[in-house]
Parts: C-alpha cells; structure tokens; sequence
C-alpha cells in the first residue's frame, strides 16, 4: 500500500470540513502511543517531524531524558511512524503522521481533527538539529533552553506559535520559518542565537518579537506575498531597516529614514549589538515597533 506526506492531503480535509459537507459523521477509532529514551552520553540529535491534523506541542523536558513523546491520532485514518536511529553517538529522531491515499475524506463530515495531538519533550542537554513541516494543525512550540544548532519550521494552513521563553544554549547559525496560507507568531527571537534569520510568508499574517538576550549581531530576511507583519525591537538594540516591497503600507515610529529606502533607530552608532532587517513584500502593510 502506497502512502504519501499527509501535509497536501491533510490541507485538501482541512478545505473540505470548511465546506460543511452533508455526509455523515466519521467514526473515530483512537490510538496512543507513547515513547521516551535516556540521555546515555549522545553527542548530537536531529529531529525531523511532519504532523499534519491535531495540535503539536514541543518543549524542553528533562535534561536525563533524550526525548519523551506521546501522540493520539485516529489509527482508522492515519498511520504515525517514530523511528529512532543511532550512529557513532549521534541520534537521528523520525516523526511522521501519514494518511493513506484510499481515504475519501468526502465522508469525513464532523469529523474532530482537533482531537489528536503529538507531544514532544527534547534534553536541554545535548545539541539538536530540528526541522518541522506542520500542516492544518495548532502548533505550540516553546523551543527556549535547547541547545539549538539548526531549526527549520515549513507550516501550511496552521496556527503556528513559536517561543524562546529561555535563551538558546548554543549558537544557531541559521534559522528559518515558512508559512503558506498561515498565521505565524514568533516571540523572543532574541533569545533564539540565530546569527540569521529567514523568514517568508505567502498569505497571512505575522507577528515578529525580537525581544531577549542580545549579545550577539544578527541579520534578518523577511518575505511576504500579501499579508501584515508586526515587528517589535528592543528600544536598546541598534536596528536598521532595508525595504523593498511594493503597495505595503510602512510605519516604523522611531526610525530615521536614509537614502535607498533605509531605516535606522537613533542609537544604530552608539548600540552594542545590532539586527539587520531586509523586508521584501507586494501587498499588505508593515509595522514595527520599539519596546
């Protein structure tokens, strides 16, 4: 039996609940499934996650235990693979919840996609490599205390909210968010140790903070096709903005603009750490403030 990413899939049900079908109620047949590991002296971990229905956490657990996850999801509709490979003391951590091609989601009327979840606990203890590719889901991913080296986050239709509620343990070379048709909020970037940061949306909308513990510059890029962002700069951060969108409504109170469509805060000279924002965009508006 052939399967395929639920990601497409679970979009295409998320479209046809919204619908309001007339057929029938699905039944629900319920499956849990818990898993943990110890942290035995790993020297690294990359986990790669694709959850498409439910609600997803992810947060820092105990630092003894590798990873602990838990997840409730209809068996009769979805097949959930978790693989855990080791190599030479680095840890390789798969997550995929799959649909199977035969389901004819037309008959799915009522059904409670809100019900399954995925939890996840990662150690603070050990480096982590994280990519994530999240569908029609709620996500709630507090990633503060990780020792993140890489992190990639691609979502579709969700409602996606990502903390640093601590600062990283490690310093994060890259980091990169992708949103489709989605609402994106990002809190404590500067918390995070991104030296840089991608950020791109397709229609939506996005709340950017880049507040937290700024001893390190960094360089940010943001593209969106239509929507609003919202940004928030520490008021002690040297901050200069490079703008390049078309029909986008711009405010940035606080800023001084510059020749080529460059804006700079007052303390860009005097500031001891400093964020560089490119915004590229077509339609929609931009704001950014100073906290």
């Amino acid at each position: 039996m052939r399967h395929r990413s639920s990601v497409p899939v679970l979009l295409g049900l998320a479209l046809l609940l919204a619908a309001g079908s007339a057929a029938p109620a699905a039944a629900q047949t319920w499956r849990t499934v818990s898993k943990a590991r110890q942290h035995r002296g790993q020297d690294f971990l990359e986990v790669k996650i694709e959850y498409g229905v439910g609600r997803f956490t992810l947060q820092r657990g105990a630092d003894d235990v590798l990873y602990r996850m838990y997840s409730k999801y209809d068996e009769e509709i979805f097949r959930l693979r978790s693989n855990y490979l080791e190599s030479a003391g680095e840890g390789s951590l798969r997550i995929d919840l799959d649909s199977e091609d035969e389901v004819n989601f037309r008959d799915l009327d009522d059904y409670d996609v809100e019900a399954g979840a995925l939890e996840l606990e990662l150690s603070g203890e050990i480096p982590v490599a994280l990519s994530m590719e999240i569908g029609a889901a709620e996500a709630r991913l507090d990633l503060g205390g990780l020792r993140l080296r890489e992190l990639s986050l691609k979502t579709g239709a969700s409602d996606t909210k990502i903390y640093f509620s601590e600062p990283n343990r490690e310093q994060a070379d890259f980091c990169t968010f992708k949103a489709g048709a989605a609402a994106l909020k990002v809190e404590g970037l500067g918390n995070s140790g991104c030296r840089r940061v991608h950020l791109s949306g397709g229609v939506g909308a996005m709340e950017l903070d880049f507040s937290g513990a700024w001893d390190y510059d960094a360089v940010a890029d943001i593209n969106v096709g239509l929507g609003e962002i919202q940004i928030d700069v520490p008021s002690d951060l040297g901050v200069r903005i490079e703008r390049s969108t078309f029909l986008m409504a711009f405010d940035a109170p606080g800023f001084e603009k510059q020749d080529g469509g460059v804006w700079v805060t007052r303390n860009w000279d005097s500031a001891e750490h400093h964020l560089t924002i490119s915004i590229s965009g077509v339609l929609g508006g931009i704001e950014v403030a100073r906290r």
